[in-house]
C-alpha cells in the first residue's frame, strides 16, 4: 500500500489519539506529540523497507524474465511470491 506523507501523519495522529482515548496512555500534550512522531517514523521506516524489498524482487525477476515468459507465468503473481519470500526472510510482515 502506498501512503503519502499526509496519510502517514494522519495515521500517526489517529493511533496516538486512540491510545490516549482508550486510556492506554496518560500523557501530556508534549509527550503525545513525541509519541506521534515515533509512530510516524516507524510507519515511514516500514514503508521504506517494503520499497527495498519490491526493488529487489523486480531485480530478481528481471534476471529470470525469459524463463517466466516462456512458461506463461504471470509476472505480477511471481512478483508477489518473490516479495513475500523476501519479506519472510527479513522478518517483515507485509
Amino acid at each position: 500500500m502506498r501512503l503519502n506523507r499526509d496519510m502517514i501523519n494522519y495515521l500517526g495522529e489517529s493511533i496516538c489519539r486512540k491510545l490516549i482515548k482508550a486510556k492506554e496512555l496518560d500523557l501530556s500534550e508534549e509527550y503525545a506529540e513525541k509519541i506521534k512522531k515515533v509512530i510516524i517514523e516507524i510507519i515511514t521506516e516500514d514503508i521504506e523497507k517494503e520499497k527495498k524489498i519490491e526493488e529487489e524482487a523486480h531485480k530478481i525477476l528481471k534476471q529470470h524474465i525469459r524463463e517466466i515468459e516462456s512458461q506463461g507465468i504471470s509476472y505480477h503473481k511471481m512478483f508477489q511470491i518473490v516479495k513475500q519470500k523476501l519479506a519472510k526472510e527479513r522478518g517483515l510482515v507485509l
